[in-house]
Order: structure tokens, then C-alpha cells, then sequence
């Protein structure tokens, strides 16, 4: 175990390097991450595009992801994109390193030699890197295969969300089954993490080969490996410490300073300004501040665990020499120059954030299977208080029966809804229909029984409009033919979108009703989900950002965010101007629009820049998240 002693003089050493070396190692993470955004991340795009273009496709969503990791070219795309990614993480660390190294040895640290240095041996980098992901993915694979078995044996009778809604006896054994393979597989990566922590700096110091790097560090970390997990532990526990303790302090300025000034706009755009270029520099700095602790923390065991004392070490500092190091002595010119500067940069920022912001609201509220916190999923009930509420849509799941009915359930079965083990699409509507599939909610609903769509679009005609997911538990080629022809029947062809997770689904109504809106559903992507063909994209809050938001807008297509059902996650989409909010609680999104709609302009970036301070957090419902 580490001693106190030792403890305190690697903590000493590490500021006393941070505070001689700060400039050139700041200066260094910062053209590394220009080079990374302008050069190498375009090149990682590049080469997904390029792995996506050679199986035939511009991108692939939600479960056909899974099917192409299995395919020959997508595992390897696997290896390839993790390597690349993790390497792009590994060269920001490499060029921190030799700056360290080259201080170390009493040296004059120089910026553009490190990036040069580093760059030259990215070859190498990469393959080193590319050995960790499949040790990586070699180490998982038993855990992953055993959580599958357990899967497979326990959790596929019934629908998967009336396991997690119920969690029955057999969902139970899964996560009992399920917890100590997770905590393997965890330890296990660790393992691996130890294994090769100094693999990196053996590399670029002492012209070692990929695989001897990582054997060689295998080799020295041995004897060693708790005091490493030990020193990762801490230095994880003082980086999230030091996050959260910055971002706290500009969510608590903020807090106090913006209210006082709800008015008075001429101070208000600066104020705004500087709380954000402030945020940002700051977080910036901290996470480079990070980034270089652990590449020092790197190097101090680089050097500790150096057998053959080849390589210089990294000095340890006491309170007295720490004492003796001369201070950095900033004069009343240079602090002037940098208020000036601070109030320039705030103002500037205030001025962007004004001039860029949408300030009205235009985002619609869809009900989730109607509003369905206040009654029974996708039944009448349902429907009849998304309307009460005031939602412009509603948004309904279907599926075809075994007698070529179209009805509006979400599950595969009726295990939740209704206890029953009856699989819609082989059941007949007569027998479907005999269920009560609102008592689950409350008593009070007893009545309720599975609608049909033509009924839905019965009650929803000059009411409210609808959005139709096609459900799809195996592919079924008529339910869109179905669907389409019961919406003609019904004259509501205006009132209406229909959208799936399948992009077979998309491609067939798009096909046929080519002036229809039709929407992909999607949980995850690879590639730009922007280039689809469709005409809106309903996606996951998770995949949200204002980027994003931008780049589907660009692209001519609406954007539906799923499922949002608190104040805070519902305030900062409004705020980033999505064309419709999805969630099982539109009487909360409604009551927030005509809040929204009772302040100024700016009031309402004010509430949308607090949020943006705050992150971008996800605020969801687990128990109701699936769509």
C-alpha cells in the first residue's frame, strides 16, 4: 500500500510540475486539440463513412447496429473505430509525456517538438492501441456471452418491458446472475488498465514495438498493481471532485447575479457573456488540467517502475523545496490587459448568444401512447386526455393481428398490460379484445380494452393529430399497406404522420405515399442520421444536441426528442427549438409552453442558458423511456 509519506510527495511533485509547467502543457493540449478537430477527427468521420459505404449503407440505427458488429466488416470496424478513438485520447497524452520527459531531464520543454514527436509515431500508437481494444474486447467476451445465455434462458418468454415494469421472480435470478458478471467484467478492464498503464510511455522513450510496449509494462506493473488502482482511484475521485465543484460554483454566480439584473439588457448581454466564456474557459482548462495529472501521474510510474534505471526520474518535492520554487510574478499591466480582455470576450459572447438564439417557441407537445401518466397506454382513455390536455399530437404504437386487424398496443404480448401471455400478431382482435388492459394502471379503468385504429382516428379527427409507429417484432410486409388504407377510409391523411424504428417500414410508405410524412425512430446511430430519407427523425434525448439540432434542420428534416417527462429536460429542449417534445405527461409540457409564452425574449434565454450551464443531462423516465 502507499505510505503517506510517498502519498504527499507525488501530490507535491505533481503541483510543483503543474505550476512550472503549465503554459507549455496547456499550450500543448490546446494545439494537440485544434490539430485533433480540424485534421484527425475528420478523419476518423472519414473512416466510418468508409466502413459504413463498403456494407451498402449511409447509416445504420437502434438493433441493426448489433447485426452489423456481428458482420465480418463490422467487427472489424469495431476494432478499427475503437482503436482510432482511443488513440486519439492516447496522442494528447503522448505529446503531455514528452513534454514531462524533456522537463524531467533539464530540458527546455518545446511544444511544437512534442506535437511533432508524437505525431510521427501515431503508427505506432495506433497499433498499440488497437492490441488494448482487442485485449479489450477478448476479455469481455466471456462475460458478455454468459449475460446473453442469461438473456436467452430467462428473459425472452414474455416482452421485455413487462420484465422490467413487473419484475417477475425470473427478472430477479437475471440481475442476481447478471450483478457479479458486471462487477467481473469490470474488474477485469481495470486489470487491463493497470496491465498496460505505462505501455504508452515505453513506447515513445524507449523505441519499443507495440507488443513489447505492452509486454514490458505487463511485466513492470507486476508487484505494483494496487498502488496503481489506488493512485487511479483518487485521481478519478479529485478530477470528478474538481468538475463538479467548477461547474457548482457558475450554476450558484448564475443563480444569484442574472436575477438582479431581469431588465436592464444593456447589462444583462455581458453578464450572460462572461458567465458563459467563463464556463467554458474554465472547464476547459480544468479538463486539460486533468488530462495532464494523469499524464504526470504516468510518468511518475514510468519511472518508478523502471527496472533498469535507465530512465530518469521524476523528482519527488518536499514542503521545503516546494517553498523554494520562484512564484510567477504578474504585473498590474498584464492584469488590466486581462479584465479588458475578459470584458471584450463577454460581450462578444452575450452578443452571439443573442443574435444566434431562436427566442420563440416552437416546439409542439406529443402525447407518449396519449397521456399515458394519467391512464392506460395507448388505450381511449389515453387518447381522450392527451386531448383534454392540450397536446397537439399523440402518438400511438400498432400492430396487425392474426385475422389482418390494425390495433394500437405497444407489446409483443400482453403480459403487462393485461397478464395475459398473448402474442398480438398471432391472436385474433375478438380474443385481443376481451382483455382488460386498463386495471394494471388503476381499477378505475377497467374498461378499457385494446382500440383498434380505425377507432383511435375515429376519436382523434379535428381533434388532435396523430403519429403512428408501425411496430415491428419480425417483419411484417402488410401492416403499413393496412395502415395506409385505414387512413385513407378515415379521410385524416392530413392529419397524420407515420414513422418506425425499422427503415424498411420508412422506405415502404415513402415508396407508396410518397407526399405522406414519414419519420425514422431511432435510439442510436452510426453515421450522419441526418441524411436519412425521411422527413423527421424521432430520437432518444441522449442523441441531443444543439449540434445536432442544427445539422437536422440544415438537412430540411423535423426533429421529435422521446421521452422527456420532467420540467428541467422539457425547459431546455423548448430552448434548443426541437419541432416536437414526446412524453407521457403533456398537461406538464403544455402548463411550461404557456409559461414560456408569459415571459420576454430574453427571460427565455435566460432559462435556456441556465440550463445549458447546468449540461447535458438526460432527463428521462427509465420505466418509460422505450418508445
Amino acid at each position: 500500500m502507499i505510505s503517506p509519506e510517498r502519498a504527499s510527495d507525488t501530490v507535491h511533485a505533481l503541483l510543483t510540475t503543474m505550476r512550472r509547467s503549465a503554459w507549455p502543457l496547456f499550450l500543448t493540449s490546446g494545439l494537440y486539440r485544434i490539430v485533433a478537430f480540424t485534421l484527425l477527427t475528420p478523419l476518423v468521420s472519414g473512416l466510418g463513412w468508409l466502413f459504413l459505404a463498403g456494407s451498402g449503407r449511409i447509416v445504420v440505427t437502434n438493433e441493426e447496429i448489433a447485426a452489423f458488429l456481428f458482420e465480418p466488416l463490422g467487427f472489424l470496424a469495431l476494432i478499427v473505430m475503437s482503436a482510432v478513438g482511443l488513440t486519439l485520447i492516447a496522442l494528447e497524452q503522448a505529446c503531455l509525456m514528452t513534454l514531462l520527459f524533456e522537463a524531467d531531464r533539464g530540458a527546455v520543454p518545446r511544444v511544437l517538438g512534442a506535437l511533432r514527436h508524437t505525431l510521427f509515431r501515431s503508427l505506432a500508437i495506433l497499433l498499440l492501441t488497437g492490441r488494448i481494444v482487442l485485449q479489450a474486447l477478448l476479455l469481455s467476451a466471456p462475460f458478455l456471452a454468459l449475460a446473453g445465455l442469461i438473456y436467452l434462458f430467462l428473459l425472452t418468454e414474455h416482452d421485455i418491458n413487462y420484465y422490467l415494469a413487473a419484475w417477475p421472480p425470473e427478472f430477479k435470478w437475471a440481475l442476481v446472475g447478471c450483478v457479479p458478471l458486471g462487477i467481473g467484467l469490470t474488474i477485469s478492464i481495470i486489470w487491463l488498465t493497470i496491465r498496460v498503464v505505462v505501455a504508452l510511455p515505453i513506447l515513445l522513450f524507449e523505441n519499443r514495438r507495440p507488443r513489447e510496449s505492452s509486454k514490458e509494462s505487463a511485466l513492470r506493473s507486476r508487484g505494483h498493481r494496487l498502488q496503481i488502482a489506488f493512485g487511479i482511484f483518487l485521481w478519478a475521485l479529485a478530477s470528478f471532485a474538481t468538475v463538479g465543484i467548477t461547474t457548482m460554483f457558475f450554476i450558484w454566480l448564475g443563480q444569484i447575479v442574472t436575477p438582479l439584473l431581469l431588465g436592464r439588457t444593456a447589462l444583462l448581454v455581458p453578464v450572460i457573456g462572461a458567465l458563459f466564456a467563463g464556463f467554458t474557459l474554465t472547464e476547459l482548462l480544468v479538463n486539460m488540467a486533468v488530462t495532464a495529472s494523469f499524464s504526470f501521474l504516468v510518468m511518475h510510474w514510468y519511472a518508478e517502475l523502471d527496472l533498469s534505471g535507465a530512465t530518469p526520474k521524476i523528482q519527488q518535492q518536499t514542503h521545503k523545496e516546494l517553498k523554494r520554487q520562484p512564484g510567477i510574478h504578474i504585473s498590474g499591466h498584464w492584469i488590466l490587459g486581462g479584465l479588458a480582455l475578459s470584458l471584450i470576450v463577454a460581450a462578444i459572447t452575450g452578443w452571439f448568444l443573442f443574435s444566434k438564439a431562436d427566442l420563440e417557441d416552437r416546439t409542439e407537445v406529443m402525447a407518449h401512447r396519449g397521456a399515458s401518466k394519467s391512464a392506460p397506454e395507448n388505450t381511449l382513455a389515453a387518447v381522450e386526455k392527451a386531448i383534454s390536455d392540450g397536446a397537439q399530437w399523440v402518438e400511438i404504437d400498432v400492430q396487425r393481428t392474426a385475422d389482418d386487424q390494425v390495433v394500437v398496443v405497444h407489446d409483443q404480448d400482453l403480459m403487462k398490460i393485461g397478464g395475459r401471455p398473448m402474442i398480438v400478431t398471432q391472436s385474433r382482435y375478438a380474443d385481443l379484445a376481451q382483455v382488460d388492459v386498463g386495471s394494471w394502471f388503476d381499477t378505475a379503468f377497467a374498461d378499457q380494452r385494446i382500440p383498434t385504429l380505425e377507432a383511435v382516428l375515429e376519436c382523434c379527427r379535428g381533434r388532435i393529430k396523430v403519429n403512428i409507429e408501425l411496430k415491428y417484432y419480425s417483419w411484417d410486409e402488410q401492416l403499413a399497406l393496412r395502415v395506409i388504407d385505414i387512413v385513407e377510409k378515415s379521410r385524416m391523411e392530413k392529419e397524420i404522420v407515420v414513422m418506425s424504428l425499422k427503415p424498411e417500414a420508412v422506405h415502404q410508405v415513402r415508396r407508396v405515399r410518397p407526399d405522406w410524412h414519414v419519420g425514422l425512430l431511432s435510439a442510436g446511430a452510426l453515421g450522419n442520421l441526418a441524411r436519412v430519407d425521411a422527413d423527421f427523425l424521432a430520437v432518444h434525448s441522449r442523441m441531443v444536441t444543439s449540434g445536432f439540432v442544427r445539422r437536422v434542420h440544415g438537412a430540411g428534416k423535423a426533429l421529435y426528442v422521446w421521452t422527456i417527462n420532467d420540467a428541467v429536460g422539457m425547459t431546455r429542449l423548448f430552448g434548443m427549438s426541437v419541432d416536437a417534445l414526446i412524453t407521457d405527461k403533456p398537461a406538464l409540457a403544455v402548463r411550461l409552453l404557456d409559461q414560456r409564452a408569459e415571459m420576454t425574449p430574453v427571460e427565455r434565454l435566460l432559462v435556456t442558458a441556465g440550463l445549458l450551464l447546468v449540461g447535458e443531462t438526460e432527463h428521462v423516465d427509465p420505466k418509460t423511456d422505450g418508445m
